[in-house]
C-alpha cells in the first residue's frame, strides 16, 4: 500500500505484516523491558515469543518501533484475550503457517509480523515511543513538547542500547512509517540535548556528527523499513500554511487516543468496527479514483486521505488495528509532517526564530509565537536586488517586534518566486542574518535589535533605520 499522508499513514498497515503488543510494567509481564532516555523518560519495549512456554530466539535481533499513531501492537495481530476472532486458515496457506502450533491455536497469528519473524529465528524486539502505548508496555509521556525529533533523537537510541545490551549482538533496526524514518536519522548521527527537552520551554537544535555517525551504523547489522515515512501529500495545504494552522499544529498537547479507543471502542462488535472501516476507506478510494483530471492536485482532499488499501486487509486485522493498534501522538509531531508536505523537508523547532518565510502569513505567525516563547527573531528578507535584516529580541522590554513595523492588514505579499532576486543579494543577506543568530546564541552583544539594515544592491547602498516599539502593538504592547 502507498503511504500518501505521513501522519494518517500510520495507522496504515502492511497487509500480511501487522501485529499486536500487549504486555506489562513488572518483571512478571512476558517479554517486558524498559529503556530510560537522557531526560528521564521510560520507554515500554517488548521482546517476543508467543508464550513464557517458549523459548527467547538466539537468532539475530530485530528492532521494530512502530509509526506516528500507530504502538507496538500493530507488530503482532492476536486475538484479544478471552474473545477469539474466530479466523480460519485458508486451505492454500503456506507450511510455515498449517505446521504452527501457535496459529493452530489462534488463527490470526497468521497476520503476525513479530511471530513470522521468530518462527525464521530471529529475536524480535519492539519499543513504543514516549507517550504511545497501551496497558503494560505503554512508555511515559514526559512533557507534551514533543515531536519527530524527541522521538528519533532520544528515544531511539536508547531502544537501540537496551537490545543490545541485554543480547550482546548488533540488530537489525527499522520499523513502520516513523519508525523507519527514526531509524534513519539514528543512522546519521543526528542528536539532541536531552537537558533542554527534559525542561519542555522548547526543543533544541538538532546537531549530527560523523563521528556518532559510524559508530551507530557499525553498532548495527542492518535497516529495514516498512513503508517508510515520506513527504506527504497533502490537500488545501493553504489553509494548513497559514497562521491558524500552525498556531494548531505548533501546540504542546498530546492526543491520548490510548485512554479513549478503548472506551469508545468496546460497544462495536469486530464485524461492525471492520465493516465500518473497510466502507470508509473504499468509499475514499472510489472518490480519489474518480478526481477529475482538470482540477488542481492541491484540491484532491480523498487522494490524500486514500492511505489504506481495505480491500487487501483481511476484516479481523481491520478490527485488530483500529481497535488496539492505534495510539497516541503528539500534535507538534503532525507539525513536522505537515511543513515536509508543504516545504518539502522537515526542519526542527529551532531554539531562536530564524525567519526563511517567503509571505507575511508565515513571518506575523513566526513573530506571534517568538514574543510568546520570549525567542529572538532574527528577520531577513530579499526581493529584486534589495534585502534588509533585523533582530527582534522580545526578552529586552524596549525592543520592537516585526508587528510594530509592518502592519498586518495592509501588506500585499511579494514572493521572489512572483518578483525575482538577484541569486547574491540572497546570500548576503543570509550571510548577515547567520551572523546575527550566532551573536544571538553567544550572547555576544552588538546585534540588530532594535534596528532595520537595509541594502540596496543596485547602487550598493547601505542604510541603518532606527525601530521604536509601537506601544498599540497587538503582539507585544501587553509585555
Amino acid at each position: 500500500m502507498q503511504c500518501h499522508s505521513a501522519w494518517l499513514c500510520s495507522f496504515l498497515l502492511i497487509c500480511l505484516f501487522q501485529l499486536t503488543g500487549c504486555g506489562g510494567s513488572s518483571q512478571e509481564i512476558d517479554g517486558f523491558y524498559q529503556a530510560h532516555t537522557k531526560d528521564g523518560v521510560a520507554l515500554g519495549m517488548r521482546r517476543y515469543r508467543p508464550s513464557s512456554d517458549h523459548q527467547y530466539r538466539a537468532g539475530r535481533p530485530v528492532l521494530l518501533l512502530p509509526g506516528i499513531v500507530n504502538n507496538i501492537n500493530q507488530f503482532d495481530v492476536r486475538s484479544p484475550l478471552g474473545k477469539p476472532y474466530g479466523y480460519q486458515l485458508p486451505a492454500d496457506a503456506p507450511a510455515w503457517a498449517q505446521n504452527d502450533s501457535t496459529i493452530a491455536q489462534d488463527n490470526i497469528k497468521f497476520f503476525s509480523m513479530a511471530h513470522y519473524l521468530y518462527l525464521r529465528g530471529y529475536d524480535v524486539w519492539m519499543a513504543n515511543f514516549r507517550g504511545v502505548g497501551r496497558d503494560a508496555y505503554a512508555s511515559e509521556s514526559g512533557h507534551n513538547n514533543t515531536n519527530l525529533d524527541v522521538w528519533c533523537l532520544l528515544d531511539f537510541p536508547v531502544a537501540v542500547e537496551k537490545v543490545v545490551q541485554v543480547t550482546g549482538k548488533k540488530p537489525v533496526i527499522g520499523g513502520f512509517s516513523t519508525g523507519a524514518l527514526c531509524a534513519y536519522q539514528y543512522l546519521q548521527g543526528a542528536t539532541l540535548n536531552a537537558d533542554i527537552v527534559q525542561q519542555g520551554k522548547y526543543i533544541p537544535h538538532v546537531t549530527a556528527s560523523d563521528a556518532l555517525a559510524w559508530e551507530r551504523n557499525q553498532k548495527v547489522a542492518g535497516f529495514i523499513g516498512l513503508d517508510p515515512a515520506g513527504s506527504p501529500k497533502l490537500a488545501y495545504h493553504g489553509i494548513i500554511n497559514s497562521p491558524l494552522g500552525w498556531g494548531l499544529l505548533t501546540q504542546n498537547a498530546k492526543v491520548d487516543l490510548d485512554k479513549v479507543l478503548p472506551v469508545a471502542l468496546s460497544l462495536l462488535p469486530p464485524v461492525v468496527l471492520a465493516g465500518a472501516t473497510d466502507l470508509l476507506f473504499k468509499t475514499i478510494s472510489n472518490l480519489a479514483s474518480a478526481f477529475p483530471a482538470f482540477l488542481p492536485s492541491w484540491a484532491d482532499l480523498f487522494g490524500a486521505l486514500n492511505i489504506w488499501s481495505t480491500g487487501n486487509t483481511n476484516g479481523y486485522v481491520e478490527d485488530f488495528m483500529v481497535r488496539h493498534g492505534l495510539s497516541s501522538f503528539y500534535i507538534k509531531g503532525l507539525g513536522q509532517y505537515a511543513e515536509w508536505g508543504i516545504n518539502g523537508e522537515v526542519r526542527e523547532h529551532w531554539q531562536n526564530g530564524v525567519d526563511c518565510s517567503d509571505n507575511f502569513a508565515c513571518r506575523f505567525l513566526l513573530n506571534r509565537l517568538c514574543v510568546e516563547a520570549k525567542r529572538p527573531l532574527v528577520s531577513g528578507a530579499a526581493i529584486r536586488m534589495e534585502g534588509q535584516v533585523a533582530v527582534f529580541d522580545s526578552r529586552l522590554s524596549d525592543s520592537p517586534c516585526y508587528r510594530c513595523l509592518y502592519d498586518e492588514s495592509g501588506q500585499e505579499d511579494l514572493r521572489c518566486a512572483d518578483n525575482g532576486v538577484l541569486a547574491p543579494v540572497v546570500g548576503i543577506i543570509g550571510s548577515i542574518q547567520a551572523t546575527e543568530a550566532l551573536k544571538v546564541l553567544a550572547g555576544m552583544g552588538g546585534v540588530l535589535a532594535g534596528r532595520l539594515l537595509v541594502m540596496d544592491a543596485h547602487y550598493m547602498d547601505w542604510r541603518v533605520m532606527k525601530l521604536r516599539k509601537d506601544p498599540e502593538c497587538p503582539v507585544c504592547s501587553h509585555d
